[in-house]
């Protein structure tokens, strides 16, 4: 048996990205006339291979050590010495795994950052052009409303139909919020 969440989620993430199951892709590396030579596809595959390998080499060495256990292990030197060989196997197979499933991941995209949302996600500031033109209905939602919280301008902004994330809406009510107190302390 070999391990099931990463030949999975490595199978999921190549057939994503070819939009056809993994059993349908081939090695593509020879160029045919009227075919398109696709080099990613070819190493996606030879990456999944070596993937599938190495899993398989590990649950082996697992299931070794699982033998050697149930047969009881013995205190002698030889013993000791076969159980600690197939730890560092283990140990380095692990390794290897983990490698290769990130060099997949790497080559097909997965761990590419993700598209710049609205606000900047470390300082959590928004363009002012695009607050300034949510204020004007936001002080209306705020006025007439005893407390303003995400729970109160959130929806009453969908109402009005405007998506805002809850990036968005934080700026927005520190922004509403700044101009209370500046307007309170004036």
């Amino acid at each position: 048996m070999t391990d099931p969440t990463t030949l999975d989620s490595s199978s999921r993430l190549i057939e994503r990205q070819y939009g056809r199951p993994i059993q349908h892709l081939t090695y593509d590396t020879i160029p045919r006339p009227g075919r398109d030579h696709d080099p990613v596809l070819s190493t996606a595959l030879n990456l999944y291979g070596g993937l599938r390998e190495t899993a398989a080499r590990l649950t082996e060495a697992r299931q070794r050590v699982r033998q050697l256990l149930d047969e009881g292990h013995d205190s002698t030197i030889d013993g000791t010495t076969r159980l600690l060989n197939l730890a560092q196997d283990i140990h380095a197979l692990t390794t290897r795994h983990i490698t290769e499933a990130r060099a997949l991941g790497d080559l097909l995209g997965a761990h590419q950052p993700p598209p710049p949302l609205p606000c900047a996600a470390s300082t959590g500031i928004c363009a002012d052009h695009d607050l300034d033109e949510l204020l004007p209905l936001a002080r209306r939602i705020a006025a007439g409303s005893p407390h303003l919280t995400r729970a109160t301008l959130g929806p009453a902004l969908r109402a009005h139909g405007i998506r805002v994330s809850n990036q968005r809406l934080g700026a927005l009510l520190n922004r509403l919020r700044t101009e209370t107190f500046l307007g309170a302390a004036a």
